[in-house]
């Protein structure tokens, strides 16, 4: 329940996302692999084994199917998550590259679970391709907008 008088912080939608990420910091350690949970046009939020530092700067690979989306952060927050024993973990992007890709990351992933949905309603395999084109048909103008 939302109380009367707060303050919405974020500026972005988030859209929930369960796709496999990589984690490196400082350039070249290779910290490991989590799933992201959600994902706006700002930033990032996942599940990591251990406390980021509040300011550390990452870089993220993005998996959508056989494809990599090569991303830059910084983390705004790392909070323990009672649940999981994991930290759940929050970055911004920080460069308007990282932005772009990763808005293109979060449409694929869109135009796959639109995929199944479909083949699920048709009772028939629906093809990328397809479901593509009738996503953006449909939803294009609706997804929000990096301006």
């Amino acid at each position: 329940m939302r109380m009367p008088n707060a303050i919405e912080k974020r500026k972005f939608f988030r859209h929930p996302i369960h796709s496999p990420i990589r984690l490196t910091l400082n350039r070249h350690v290779e910290t490991g692999v989590s799933q992201a949970s959600d994902i706006s046009l700002g930033g990032l939020s996942f599940l990591w084994k251990n406390k980021l530092s509040k300011g550390a700067c990452v870089n993220l690979s993005i998996a959508v199917k056989d494809k990599f989306f090569e991303v830059r952060g910084k983390v705004m927050y790392s909070k323990e998550d009672k649940k999981t024993g994991k930290f759940r973990t929050g970055v911004i992007f920080v460069d308007p590259p990282s932005a772009f890709k990763a808005r293109l990351a979060e449409q694929a992933l869109e135009i796959i679970e639109y995929q199944h949905s479909l083949s699920r309603q048709l009772d028939r395999e629906v093809t990328e391709e397809e479901a593509a084109l009738k996503w953006v048909d449909q939803f294009a103008a609706h997804f929000p907008s990096a301006s």
